[in-house]
């Protein structure tokens, strides 16, 4: 591989340390919380949007875990558990029965009902509301309560992912009687039945929460008091890390491991997800070299996901699949051409294709890294290192997001993209989108695939085992084929917690943002 320069990454790193002795002079805004009763969390971003029911930026959905619940959640591998559903039966191949949790409350103290369950998953799946989430809780046919604390949801057609969707915040069980009387506007307002209330709100500065004490004495919040700081800058974030105001704090950027390494009592996760960095290839514009199957085949051999997880995401991260790595039947995927073998083997059958389109000569591309992601320029230069090898020449196009997002989903002016995906809690799910036709924001530039449709179909229809392992091996060997997305590395959360302060477990792997999902079992040391 031609040799990338780290003085890019080496340069950031220097000025980001450099920065943080200024970043500890502006802690002193931070308020003196009392140690002994609260949690404070730095967290990067503020809530951007309060509806769980159409809100679609995971900084969102972290604030949104705290104060509602979904009908189930899921475990430490991504498996089903319960949440506000205390158990559920699989009646037939399309029906499940939910029994609600005994004593479940909304923050304003009435109870939970079956009606709260239906209302909101009908509201959810209502097109009036136009929710993302409607099409990933499949094709639900009615939703019935049955009693006050049973309810029961029909389907036209079995659907394996359904409980890993209804995990998902976006399909958060809502006080409808409330909604309905108007005095309470979700857009507005956190009122749910999770382990926090919300005592105070400061706009993009902090955060106070309450445990809830209506929630179950097992799973109530250990620690009575949550706040959470809204600091954007990372090395700010740090910095109350290493003068301890903060007790943990999340990032996103994969250099801050090795930034807090030297900081006394902090110790570093990097938590697993489902989320991957992606490439979006072009294959459908009239003016993009990528229309032609042989320049994406070889976009597909001559990628370097080694070195994209190594130099781009600092070792944080490894090659990833379009079946999420942070699931088991990603193996479906292990063996496929662009990632096995040796890489100068595919190389040459890269240069061979390459040649073939140029008729000798180099191949010009255009890729766009909007820096509104800060890794994504960074993968960009990896990318255009590996590419250079096969002949095909890179220019870098750092768009403003408006203008990536228009030219990438609206007018398919581009030849390829960085991007990335969610993966969510079904390896199903996330396979939907290379159905242009129930994705639809891909239209103009992924070519549709009525076989490959078909069969991502059949994979939702069929439960865990062989027969759906061997849909995924096949949609897997299909996806790969066409390199209309293309899947690079893993896309991990990284979190900084302070030992000498708080006792806190992260889960491994997380497929809805749910980065500190145990936080109401932390607890202050010493206590």
């Amino acid at each position: 591989m031609t040799m990338l320069k780290h003085s890019t990454r080496s340069g950031w790193i220097a000025r980001l340390g450099a920065l943080l002795l200024g970043a500890v002079a502006s802690l002193s805004a931070l308020p003196a919380w009392a140690a002994d009763n609260a949690i404070t969390w730095g967290k990067p971003s503020e809530i951007l949007g309060y509806d769980p029911h159409v809100e679609t930026n995971g900084v969102s959905w972290q604030f949104l875990f705290l104060t509602y619940e979904t009908l189930v959640t899921t475990g430490q591998n991504l498996d089903v558990q319960p949440q506000l559903a205390a158990s559920w039966t699989q009646d037939s191949p399309t029906s499940y029965t939910f029994t609600l949790r005994e004593g479940a409350k909304f923050s304003n103290g009435r109870a939970v009902t079956a009606d709260d369950v239906v209302g909101s998953i009908q509201r959810v799946i209502d097109p009036a509301l136009a929710s993302v989430w409607a099409a990933q809780l499949g094709p639900i046919k009615d939703v019935v309560a049955l009693d006050a604390h049973t309810v029961r949801i029909d389907l036209a057609e079995p659907y394996a992912p359904l409980l890993a969707a209804l995990a998902n915040i976006q399909a958060a069980i809502l006080p409808i009687a409330e909604l309905k009387a108007g005095t309470f506007d979700p857009s507005k307002t956190l009122l749910g039945s999770g382990p926090y209330i919300v005592e105070a709100h400061n706009q993009d500065q902090s955060w106070t929460f309450a445990a809830n004490p209506d929630y179950p004495e097992a799973l109530r919040p250990k620690v009575p008091t949550l706040n959470v700081e809204i600091i954007p800058d990372d090395s700010a974030r740090i910095a109350a890390l290493r003068d301890g105001r903060v007790d943990i704090a999340t990032f996103e950027s994969p250099d801050v491991p090795a930034l807090l390494a030297g900081i006394p009592n902090v110790e570093t996760v990097v938590q697993a997800t489902t989320n991957y960095y992606r490439l979006d290839v072009n294959a459908l514009g009239e003016n993009s070299p990528f229309k032609d199957a042989r320049l994406r085949e070889a976009l597909t051999l001559a990628l370097d996901r080694d070195a994209i997880g190594d130099i781009a995401l600092a070792g944080t991260s490894q090659a990833d699949y379009p079946l999420p790595r942070a699931f088991p039947q990603s193996d479906a995927c292990a063996a496929l051409p662009s990632y096995v073998g040796d890489r100068a083997t595919r190389l040459e059958k890269a240069k061979a294709l390459v040649a073939e389109v140029g008729n000798g000569a180099p191949v010009k591309v255009q890729l766009i890294a909007s820096p509104s992601v800060a890794t994504f320029p960074l993968i960009a230069q990896v990318i255009q290192s590996s590419l250079a090898d096969a002949n095909i020449e890179v220019e870098i196009l750092q768009l403003p997001a408006a203008d990536w997002l228009e030219r990438s989903f609206t007018t398919g002016d581009f030849d390829f993209a960085v991007s990335w995906f969610t993966g969510y809690a079904d390896p199903s799910l996330v396979l939907g989108w290379w159905n242009p036709d129930f994705a639809q924001w891909n239209k103009v530039f992924l070519p549709a695939d009525a076989d490959l449709s078909a069969q991502i179909s059949l994979a939702k229809q069929t439960a865990d085992g062989p027969e759906r392992q061997a849909l995924f091996t096949s949609i897997c060997e299909t996806i790969d084929a066409q390199a209309g997305i293309i899947s690079l590395v893993g896309k991990p959360d990284i979190v900084g917690i302070r030992t000498d302060q708080i006792n806190a477990t992260i889960q491994p792997a997380e497929g809805y943002f749910q980065t500190l999902k145990n936080l109401p079992s932390f607890t202050r040391t010493g206590n």
